[in-house]
């Protein structure tokens, strides 16, 4: 019996099929031309491959004979209703069959934590999921970003990588967990690290920290920056080999072993609480020492030899990075361990004093905003500015390969071209060398044009990035703000908290701005009668400082900048960019001169140059100036300067009214 199809709603069928629909209709000029293809190629382009239905007649799926593109017919089934966008992992009619718990989808919760590196962690299915579309939808967004950010394959022979000239082993987590076991075995110490963005932006500035890093044992990769960093260059990482997840199965494997750990570091308290979690788990886990972080320089000597003292087989170090790591690199000739590893924040997670993020957001690699939520103060630079910055550094290096690996094809050909030839006509061979010179200068002419070009994309790729991953923390973090000044518009004033309006953006094509409402309803109506007295220059914008349409609130907020925030929800869409010029409105733009309409060259912003140097104070025609001065010098290092310099003249409320 199919009770998987029995439990999907309409509602979720009804959705599924419309854009499934869409989506072939979309692509199908792409798909015939791939069929086509294939069919003049091989005299075949699709072949059907035959998968357990749940009942006697089985699902037939259609694909190209050259997996490339495949999923998209696959859609097809899923307007037939046979398969879901997410769901089981649909099986192979040739293999046994096992029950499925809900419909088999193109995307399945056990692919997912693979191609995640979390295969090591349960997962649940949810039997309900075909029973509501909010669920429904949200489970397949959530899967889609997870699928974005990782690779397709999931095995793979590559046992290390470098990047960001950093060493990095691509283990397994159970190949991780052994290779600490072994060494917990011996009394030779040997040192390993975890790298996260965080840490490999550290690196890429500290050398003394990458030197360390690259004298260890083993260095795993931590989180999905380095899943997507890995995705880039074309590097399939096996595991997600984080701390977090590790300490559990390291605790528990230890345990059977008769392999002791001592627990170094944190704030005192918090290591003796995590080590009792721990032994409550797994009681025969030997717990060798305790000691907190919180240490003096001249109290080293004896930890060390209280370490030593105590038999510890693996020596967890919670200090930070990177002075964990300098700090065992240091001291790894005097201690007597067998396995040395810095684990930064480790302790507080088991200790109960900080939350480890949902599985739903783990299994989008997005648990980063989970802990900038927790800890705003101390994570936002890490992570708003941190992980944009690293993916920056990730792609320069990419380019800079590939440019270099250009260049030395080059210099063999050049090498070749040189070398004599026994019975050569001189004549014919200095003809070539002259055409291989000429050919050589001009690619080096197209190697700097695409250069330049490459760091203009750069540019707009990290600045994107930048706007997204800060819009989306901003709204969290600001919630409560928002509410309460939406409920304080509300109480004043009759009519909508938010005020939409028509503006001009990038290439003046026109966008839904929002902002809070700081005017009464009929502001517009009132506007010719009070034109006459715009207080600024130019006549093009309206400006007056005892503007009568405003509210007592809409003045707070315009003071502070209040009414600008539902402008994040527009950086997040993409209509707008944190930095840039001020979106104008289709009236001012048709005021514009020639040189004006500059402006428009890119996307409009929430703040820029003349917002931070004086604001309203400032004429139009200086505005434009500093508006253009920032398109032709923007990068994404003066975007962040901007923004913090954006925050005292928010909090001065200088030149706002």
């Amino acid at each position: 019996m199919r009770t998987h199809i029995k439990n999907i709603s309409w509602s979720v069928r009804i959705v599924e099929s419309i854009i499934s629909l869409i989506l072939l209709l979309l692509v199908s000029p792409l798909l015939l031309l791939k069929a086509c293809y294939l069919k003049y190629q091989h005299a075949q382009a699709i072949e059907v491959v035959y998968l357990h239905s749940g009942n006697e007649k089985p699902i037939a799926l259609l694909q190209f004979i050259q997996p490339q593109w495949s999923y998209w017919l696959g859609l097809i089934n899923v307007i037939k209703g046979e398969l879901g966008f997410v769901g089981c992992q649909y099986q192979y009619e040739v293999l046994e069959y096992q029950d499925y718990i809900v419909r088999p989808g193109l995307m399945s919760f056990s692919q997912m934590h693979s191609r995640m590196g979390i295969a090591y962690d349960k997962f649940t299915i949810d039997p309900k999921l075909n029973a509501s579309v909010s669920r429904y939808i949200l489970t397949t967004l959530r899967y889609l970003i997870g699928y974005t950010l990782s690779s397709k394959m999931v095995c793979t022979s590559q046992t290390h990588f470098t990047l960001l000239k950093v060493a990095i082993s691509n283990v397994t987590m159970k190949q991780a967990i052994d290779s600490l076991l072994t060494s917990g075995r011996s009394r030779n110490c040997d040192a390993f690290a975890f790298v996260n963005t965080d840490c490999m932006n550290i690196a890429h500035t500290n050398i003394e920290y990458r030197q360390v890093l690259n004298q260890t044992k083993q260095v795993f990769a931590d989180g999905s920056g380095l899943r997507l960093a890995c995705k880039y260059n074309h590097i399939v990482l096996k595991d997600n080999v984080n701390g977090t997840d590790m300490f559990p199965r390291l605790c528990e494997q230890a345990a059977k072993n008769g392999t002791s750990i001592y627990f170094l570091g944190a704030k005192p308290g918090v290591a003796e609480k995590a080590a009792a979690n721990m032994t409550k788990r797994y009681p025969q886990l030997r717990i060798a020492g305790i000691q907190d972080g919180y240490f003096k320089a001249h109290q080293t000597e004896d930890i060390i030899k209280h370490i030593n003292q105590s038999d510890s087989g693996i020596l967890l170090v919670a200090m930070g990075a990177p002075t964990q790591e300098m700090w065992i690199a240091n001291h790894q000739h005097q201690l007597n361990v067998g396995a040395a590893v810095g684990v930064g924040g480790l302790f507080d997670f088991y200790a109960d004093a900080v939350t480890r993020a949902p599985l739903a957001l783990r299994q989008m690699g997005m648990e980063w905003t989970w802990r900038l939520m927790q800890e705003p103060k101390r994570m936002w630079r890490r992570y708003i500015i941190g992980n944009p910055l690293f993916v920056l550094r990730v792609l320069i290096d990419l380019i800079a390969q590939r440019l270099l690996a250009h260049k030395s094809a080059n210099k063999a050909t050049l090498q070749f071209a040189s070398t004599p030839s026994q019975n050569a006509n001189p004549l014919v061979a200095t003809s070539i060398n002259v055409n291989l010179l000429d050919a050589t200068t001009q690619r080096k002419s197209w190697g700097k044009q695409r250069w330049f070009f490459s760091k203009i994309k750069l540019n707009q790729i990290s600045k994107r990035l930048l706007d997204i991953s800060a819009s989306a923390s901003l709204l969290l973090m600001l919630s409560p703000l928002l509410l309460l000044t939406a409920c304080a518009i509300r109480l004043e004033s009759k009519g909508n908290v938010f005020f939409s309006q028509t503006r001009a953006g990038q290439d003046n094509q026109p966008f839904t701005m929002f902002k809070f409402r700081s005017m009464f309803t009929d502001a517009e109506a009132r506007l010719g009668k009070l034109t006459a007295q715009n207080d600024m220059q130019g006549g093009v914008l309206f400006k007056m400082k005892s503007d009568p349409r405003i509210t007592h609130i809409g003045a707070w907020i315009r003071k502070l900048s209040i009414d600008e925030l539902p402008q994040l929800w527009n950086v997040f869409k993409g209509d707008m960019s944190l930095v840039g010029p001020r979106p104008a409105l289709p009236s001012e733009v048709n005021q514009y001169q020639l040189s004006d309409r500059r402006r428009l060259m890119v996307k409009p912003g929430i703040t820029c140059i003349w917002q931070v140097s004086g604001r309203s104070h400032i004429p139009f025609d200086k505005q434009v100036e500093l508006d253009v001065d920032y398109i032709y010098q923007q990068s994404l290092i003066k975007d962040i300067k901007l923004l913090f310099k954006t925050i005292p003249a928010v909090i001065f409320a200088r030149g706002a009214y």
